[in-house]
């Protein structure tokens, strides 16, 4: 019986903690940790120039005039030439929002370059952080 009871009291357990809505501390943490996009455009061959062109005013844009955004580069891949990818790296979810509300995105990329993607894959990414390399990155002297 008392087997039993504790079997039941671990059950309701597991349920309660598993129910419980995030801490100010936990929604912090998530909305101050880094954001990492991996973006995946797949184009024409023929609108790759055009798309190109486009995705670089909007990197230069993007680097002058947003202090939380890290990196934004653009890719190509030998093996698939009708597709551009992107890295983008923000300091935190506000960065990545201030950046999607931008002018220039909403010119750019919701309007100019729209008609050029035929498909998009985005993979949001959280990078690890590894306390242990803090001396191996290079610092400014």
């Amino acid at each position: 019986m008392k087997q039993r009871i504790f079997k039941i009291a671990l059950f309701v357990s597991a349920i309660v903690l598993t129910n419980i809505p995030p801490s100010l501390s936990q929604i912090m943490s998530n909305n101050e940790r880094s954001i990492v996009l991996f973006v995946e455009f797949e184009m024409d061959e023929k609108d790759m120039n055009a798309a190109l062109d486009l995705l670089k005013e909007m990197q230069i844009l993007t680097l002058e005039n947003e202090e939380g955004c890290i990196a934004y580069d653009i890719l190509l891949s030998e093996e698939h030439p009708n597709k551009i990818f992107l890295y983008e790296s923000y300091e935190n979810a506000q960065a990545q929002k201030k950046h999607n509300n931008s002018p220039y995105y909403k010119d750019i990329v919701s309007g100019k370059l729209s008609r050029y993607i035929k498909g998009t894959k985005i993979t949001k990414l959280y990078p690890v952080v590894n306390e242990e390399l803090e001396g191996f990155i290079d610092e400014e002297p």
